[in-house]
Protein backbone atom coordinates (compact mmCIF):
# COMPACT_ATOMS: atom_id res chain seq x y z
CA UNK A 1 0.00 0.00 0.00
CA UNK A 2 1.29 3.44 -0.92
CA UNK A 3 2.70 5.26 2.13
CA UNK A 4 0.72 8.48 1.60
CA UNK A 5 -2.49 6.51 1.11
CA UNK A 6 -1.83 4.66 4.35
CA UNK A 7 -1.25 7.95 6.17
CA UNK A 8 -4.45 9.39 4.76
CA UNK A 9 -6.38 6.29 5.82
CA UNK A 10 -4.82 6.34 9.26
CA UNK A 11 -5.69 10.01 9.62
CA UNK A 12 -9.33 9.17 8.86
CA UNK A 13 -9.36 6.45 11.48
CA UNK A 14 -7.81 8.45 14.29
CA UNK A 15 -9.51 11.76 13.46
CA UNK A 16 -12.96 10.53 14.41
CA UNK A 17 -12.57 11.99 17.90
CA UNK A 18 -11.36 15.27 16.47
CA UNK A 19 -14.26 15.45 14.05
CA UNK A 20 -16.75 14.82 16.84
CA UNK A 21 -15.24 17.66 18.83
CA UNK A 22 -15.42 20.01 15.84
CA UNK A 23 -19.07 19.01 15.33
CA UNK A 24 -19.93 19.89 18.90
CA UNK A 25 -17.67 22.78 19.87
CA UNK A 26 -20.00 25.66 20.61
CA UNK A 27 -18.04 27.76 23.06
CA UNK A 28 -19.48 30.47 25.25
CA UNK A 29 -17.70 32.58 27.81
CA UNK A 30 -14.87 31.12 29.86
CA UNK A 31 -16.01 29.20 32.90
CA UNK A 32 -15.57 30.68 36.34
CA UNK A 33 -13.00 29.31 38.76
CA UNK A 34 -13.56 25.67 39.67
CA UNK A 35 -14.60 24.81 43.22
CA UNK A 36 -12.39 22.56 45.33
CA UNK A 37 -14.92 19.74 45.12
CA UNK A 38 -17.25 19.02 42.22
CA UNK A 39 -19.10 16.05 40.87
CA UNK A 40 -18.95 14.48 37.42
CA UNK A 41 -22.32 16.03 36.62
CA UNK A 42 -20.99 19.45 37.66
CA UNK A 43 -18.03 19.13 35.31
CA UNK A 44 -20.06 17.80 32.37
CA UNK A 45 -22.69 20.54 32.80
CA UNK A 46 -20.05 23.28 32.83
CA UNK A 47 -18.31 21.70 29.84
CA UNK A 48 -21.51 21.58 27.77
CA UNK A 49 -22.42 25.12 28.86
CA UNK A 50 -18.98 26.33 27.76
CA UNK A 51 -19.62 24.83 24.33
CA UNK A 52 -22.78 26.88 24.02
CA UNK A 53 -25.44 24.76 25.67
CA UNK A 54 -27.23 21.51 25.03
CA UNK A 55 -29.83 22.93 22.65
CA UNK A 56 -27.22 24.48 20.35
CA UNK A 57 -25.24 21.26 20.32
CA UNK A 58 -28.29 19.25 19.32
CA UNK A 59 -29.17 21.76 16.59
CA UNK A 60 -26.10 20.93 14.48
CA UNK A 61 -27.06 18.56 11.68
CA UNK A 62 -23.97 18.65 9.47
CA UNK A 63 -20.41 19.96 9.25
CA UNK A 64 -18.08 20.58 6.32
CA UNK A 65 -14.43 21.40 6.96
CA UNK A 66 -11.43 21.86 4.69
CA UNK A 67 -7.75 22.37 5.30
CA UNK A 68 -4.42 20.58 5.31
CA UNK A 69 -2.94 17.50 6.98
CA UNK A 70 0.72 17.92 7.85
CA UNK A 71 2.46 14.53 7.95
CA UNK A 72 6.13 13.52 8.31
CA UNK A 73 6.18 12.98 4.51
CA UNK A 74 4.43 16.13 3.35
CA UNK A 75 1.29 18.24 3.35
CA UNK A 76 -2.02 16.82 2.09
CA UNK A 77 -5.14 18.82 1.23
CA UNK A 78 -8.23 17.48 3.02
CA UNK A 79 -11.99 18.04 3.01
CA UNK A 80 -14.31 16.44 5.57
CA UNK A 81 -18.08 16.04 5.61
CA UNK A 82 -20.08 14.81 8.59
CA UNK A 83 -23.81 14.38 8.96
CA UNK A 84 -26.05 13.26 11.76
CA UNK A 85 -26.35 10.59 13.05
CA UNK A 86 -22.89 9.16 12.25
CA UNK A 87 -21.95 9.57 8.58
CA UNK A 88 -18.50 10.84 7.59
CA UNK A 89 -16.46 11.31 4.43
CA UNK A 90 -12.89 12.49 3.95
CA UNK A 91 -11.21 13.34 0.67
CA UNK A 92 -7.43 13.67 0.77
CA UNK A 93 -5.29 14.84 -2.13
CA UNK A 94 -1.85 13.26 -2.33
CA UNK A 95 0.51 13.20 -5.30
CA UNK A 96 -2.21 14.73 -7.46
CA UNK A 97 -4.67 11.94 -6.65
CA UNK A 98 -7.87 12.24 -4.59
CA UNK A 99 -8.26 9.50 -2.01
CA UNK A 100 -11.62 8.86 -0.35
CA UNK A 101 -12.51 7.25 2.96
CA UNK A 102 -16.19 7.30 3.94
CA UNK A 103 -18.60 5.75 6.42
CA UNK A 104 -22.36 5.66 5.80
CA UNK A 105 -23.24 4.45 9.28
CA UNK A 106 -22.82 0.80 8.32
CA UNK A 107 -20.04 0.37 5.76
CA UNK A 108 -16.53 1.85 5.82
CA UNK A 109 -15.18 2.14 2.29
CA UNK A 110 -12.52 3.95 0.30
CA UNK A 111 -11.05 4.72 -3.09
CA UNK A 112 -7.30 4.48 -3.60
CA UNK A 113 -6.65 5.82 -7.13
CA UNK A 114 -3.02 4.70 -6.89
CA UNK A 115 -4.28 1.11 -6.96
CA UNK A 116 -7.73 1.35 -8.55
CA UNK A 117 -10.52 3.86 -9.15
CA UNK A 118 -13.06 1.32 -7.95
CA UNK A 119 -14.44 1.85 -4.42
CA UNK A 120 -13.65 -0.96 -2.00
CA UNK A 121 -14.97 -1.81 1.44
CA UNK A 122 -12.41 -1.43 4.22
CA UNK A 123 -12.30 -4.27 6.73
CA UNK A 124 -10.11 -5.47 9.56
CA UNK A 125 -9.14 -4.04 12.98
CA UNK A 126 -8.81 -0.48 11.70
CA UNK A 127 -12.30 -0.57 10.22
CA UNK A 128 -13.71 -2.02 13.43
CA UNK A 129 -12.10 0.71 15.50
CA UNK A 130 -13.30 3.44 13.15
CA UNK A 131 -16.90 2.24 13.05
CA UNK A 132 -17.00 1.87 16.84
CA UNK A 133 -15.73 5.40 17.40
CA UNK A 134 -17.90 6.97 14.70
CA UNK A 135 -21.10 6.21 16.57
CA UNK A 136 -21.28 9.69 18.15
CA UNK A 137 -21.84 12.72 15.93
CA UNK A 138 -21.97 14.90 19.04
CA UNK A 139 -19.51 15.24 21.85
CA UNK A 140 -19.36 11.93 23.70
CA UNK A 141 -20.37 13.79 26.88
CA UNK A 142 -23.65 15.09 25.46
CA UNK A 143 -26.50 12.94 26.82
CA UNK A 144 -23.89 10.36 27.83
CA UNK A 145 -26.19 8.60 30.30
CA UNK A 146 -28.88 8.12 27.65
CA UNK A 147 -26.24 6.68 25.32
CA UNK A 148 -25.20 4.11 27.93
CA UNK A 149 -21.74 5.59 28.57
CA UNK A 150 -20.08 5.91 31.98
CA UNK A 151 -18.06 8.99 32.99
CA UNK A 152 -15.70 9.20 35.98
CA UNK A 153 -13.86 12.20 37.41
CA UNK A 154 -10.21 11.18 37.87
CA UNK A 155 -7.89 12.87 40.35
CA UNK A 156 -4.79 14.35 38.78
CA UNK A 157 -1.17 14.45 39.89
CA UNK A 158 2.06 15.76 38.42
CA UNK A 159 2.22 17.62 35.10
CA UNK A 160 -1.40 16.82 34.22
CA UNK A 161 -2.79 18.17 37.51
CA UNK A 162 -3.71 21.47 35.85
CA UNK A 163 -6.31 19.74 33.66
CA UNK A 164 -9.65 18.23 34.65
CA UNK A 165 -9.58 14.59 33.61
CA UNK A 166 -12.66 12.54 32.75
CA UNK A 167 -12.53 8.82 32.01
CA UNK A 168 -15.28 7.86 29.57
CA UNK A 169 -16.19 4.19 29.19
CA UNK A 170 -18.42 3.97 26.15
CA UNK A 171 -21.27 1.54 25.75
CA UNK A 172 -19.17 -0.53 23.34
CA UNK A 173 -16.40 -0.89 25.95
CA UNK A 174 -13.86 1.54 24.46
CA UNK A 175 -12.29 4.05 26.86
CA UNK A 176 -11.36 7.68 26.33
CA UNK A 177 -9.52 10.03 28.65
CA UNK A 178 -10.75 13.62 28.19
CA UNK A 179 -8.58 16.45 29.56
CA UNK A 180 -10.48 19.71 30.01
CA UNK A 181 -8.90 23.13 30.38
CA UNK A 182 -10.08 24.34 33.83
CA UNK A 183 -10.37 27.95 32.62
CA UNK A 184 -12.40 27.36 29.44
CA UNK A 185 -13.77 23.87 30.23
CA UNK A 186 -12.96 22.85 26.65
CA UNK A 187 -11.01 19.84 25.47
CA UNK A 188 -7.25 20.28 25.56
CA UNK A 189 -6.59 16.65 24.75
CA UNK A 190 -8.29 13.27 24.33
CA UNK A 191 -6.43 9.97 24.57
CA UNK A 192 -7.59 6.44 23.79
CA UNK A 193 -6.16 2.94 23.56
CA UNK A 194 -6.37 0.98 20.31
CA UNK A 195 -5.29 -2.50 19.37
CA UNK A 196 -2.69 -2.68 16.61
CA UNK A 197 -1.68 -6.19 15.54
CA UNK A 198 -2.29 -7.59 18.99
CA UNK A 199 -0.51 -4.76 20.79
CA UNK A 200 -2.01 -1.85 22.71
CA UNK A 201 -1.21 1.63 21.43
CA UNK A 202 -2.11 5.09 22.71
CA UNK A 203 -3.56 7.68 20.34
CA UNK A 204 -3.54 11.24 21.68
CA UNK A 205 -5.50 14.04 19.98
CA UNK A 206 -4.71 17.64 20.96
CA UNK A 207 -6.94 20.65 20.21
CA UNK A 208 -5.84 24.27 19.83
CA UNK A 209 -6.16 27.41 17.72
CA UNK A 210 -9.79 28.07 18.62
CA UNK A 211 -11.60 30.56 16.41
CA UNK A 212 -15.05 32.01 16.12
CA UNK A 213 -17.26 30.73 13.32
CA UNK A 214 -20.74 32.22 13.06
CA UNK A 215 -20.55 33.14 16.72
CA UNK A 216 -19.26 29.69 17.70
CA UNK A 217 -15.76 28.68 18.70
CA UNK A 218 -14.06 25.62 17.18
CA UNK A 219 -10.49 24.21 17.18
CA UNK A 220 -8.82 24.89 13.85
CA UNK A 221 -5.75 22.81 14.71
CA UNK A 222 -5.88 19.14 15.70
CA UNK A 223 -2.63 17.29 16.36
CA UNK A 224 -2.34 13.53 16.75
CA UNK A 225 0.36 11.26 18.16
CA UNK A 226 0.66 7.48 18.17
CA UNK A 227 2.52 6.14 21.21
CA UNK A 228 4.03 9.59 21.57
CA UNK A 229 5.22 9.78 17.97
CA UNK A 230 3.72 12.56 15.78
CA UNK A 231 1.37 11.16 13.14
CA UNK A 232 -0.04 14.33 11.67
CA UNK A 233 -1.57 17.70 12.29
CA UNK A 234 -4.81 18.93 10.72
CA UNK A 235 -5.06 22.69 10.19
CA UNK A 236 -8.49 23.78 8.97
CA UNK A 237 -8.96 26.80 6.71
CA UNK A 238 -12.76 26.71 6.81
CA UNK A 239 -15.46 25.07 8.94
CA UNK A 240 -19.15 25.35 8.04
CA UNK A 241 -22.15 24.18 10.04
CA UNK A 242 -25.52 22.91 8.82
CA UNK A 243 -24.60 22.86 5.13
CA UNK A 244 -26.89 20.73 2.88
CA UNK A 245 -25.31 17.29 2.38
CA UNK A 246 -27.05 14.38 0.64
CA UNK A 247 -26.78 10.89 2.11
CA UNK A 248 -25.46 9.54 -1.21
CA UNK A 249 -22.17 11.33 -0.59
CA UNK A 250 -21.41 8.81 2.17
CA UNK A 251 -22.59 5.65 0.43
CA UNK A 252 -20.23 3.38 -1.46
CA UNK A 253 -20.98 3.55 -5.20
CA UNK A 254 -22.09 0.32 -6.79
Amino acid sequence: MNRLWYQALTAQAVAVIGLAVVCGLFVGVAAEGQPATQTVDDVVAKHLAAKGGVEKLRAVQSVKSSGRIKTPRGVLAVTNWAKRPNMTRRETTAEGQVMVVAFDGNVLWGINPLLSNRPQQITGPQASQTTRDAEDFDSVLLDYKDKGHTVELVSQEGADAKDIRLRVTKKNGSIQQIYLNPETMLEDRITMEVNQQGKTAIISTEFSNYRQVDGLMVPFTIRQTFNGQPQGEVVYDQIQFNVPIGDDLFRMPK
